[in-house]
């Protein structure tokens, strides 16, 4: 490789999520887990065109959206907390073929470490989202608490979870007009959750899995995180205020907010015509 990559910008930058993501409590022992996109610049500057194989992997369900894509990864049962110490274990780079159904590791995963178990989802969220934004970069998971506990409180049915959470906070529809995708519980990990989750990034840059946490995707580490702040911060005022609320913002007041902006809010989720 052309430079030392561990000095490289981007993966100082998620050096510096992990740790922010550990130290605001959303990633417990080994919770959480990204993946970044690199740009064409990233791999030309600091990957060249010769690296070496250390293994390569098939995968169940190919993503040919990323054919000859580079990612840096999360490994597996990698606290956040020790990204920082020794990110040549914690973290990876992998390099996936033409099809895009294969990858080879080509970089870090040192003492024998995998990329995280829940790599498949986060390259079928890729593959998904990059056909709505060709500038998609990243995909975060990690567990916001307050997010976590607002869904075993409020009614779990999307236009629902919506139409409260932009009527908690002016930043919210601001931050995410698109809505929140909203999953039914499933078993974590890969299989169908993997599945649904891809589908609900077609039309969402965010998804919530039922009393487990949240996936966040956008066209920077920056803005996925930022994502994540808001809807915690949502789900924060809905914990301190359940069950005492007098008020809320009305759809007149959301409606206002957007057009302020020039946004247009999810259909479905406001009455119409106000």
């Amino acid at each position: 490789m052309k430079k030392q990559i561990l000095k490289t910008p981007f993966i100082e930058e998620i050096i510096n999520v992990c740790s922010n993501i550990y130290n605001a409590g959303w990633g417990e022992n080994h919770a959480g887990n990204l993946s970044y996109r690199m740009t064409a610049q990233e791999v030309d500057a600091y990957i060249g065109k010769d690296w070496g194989v250390t293994r390569k992997y098939n995968l169940e369900k190919p993503c040919s959206e990323l054919g000859n894509q580079f990612f840096l990864v999360t490994a597996s049962g990698s606290p956040f907390r020790n990204v920082k110490h020794d990110p040549e274990v914690h973290l990876g780079i992998i390099h996936l073929n033409e099809e895009g159904s294969t990858y080879e590791i080509i970089w870090g995963f040192r003492e024998g470490r995998q990329p995280t178990s829940e790599l498949p989802t986060h390259l079928l969220c890729h593959n998904e989202r990059l056909q709505v934004d060709p500038d998609n970069r990243i995909v975060l998971h990690c567990h916001p608490t307050y997010t976590i506990a607002m869904t075993f409180i409020h009614e779990l049915e999307q236009n629902a979870f919506i139409k409260t959470m932009w009527s908690l906070n002016s930043e919210c529809v601001l931050v995410f007009p698109e809505g929140i995708g909203l999953l039914p519980w499933m078993v974590c990990g890969n299989g169908e959750i993997g599945w649904e989750s891809a589908m609900k990034m077609r039309e969402f840059r965010i998804v919530l899995w039922p009393h487990h946490g949240i996936l966040a995707s956008g066209q920077s580490i920056d803005q996925a995180l930022g994502l994540i702040e808001t809807v915690e911060k949502g789900a924060h005022v809905y914990i301190l205020t359940e069950g005492k609320t007098n008020q809320c913002m009305t759809d007149e007041q959301i409606v206002e907010l957007a057009d302020a902006f020039n946004l247009e809010p999810r259909k479905g989720i406001i009455k119409e015509n106000v």
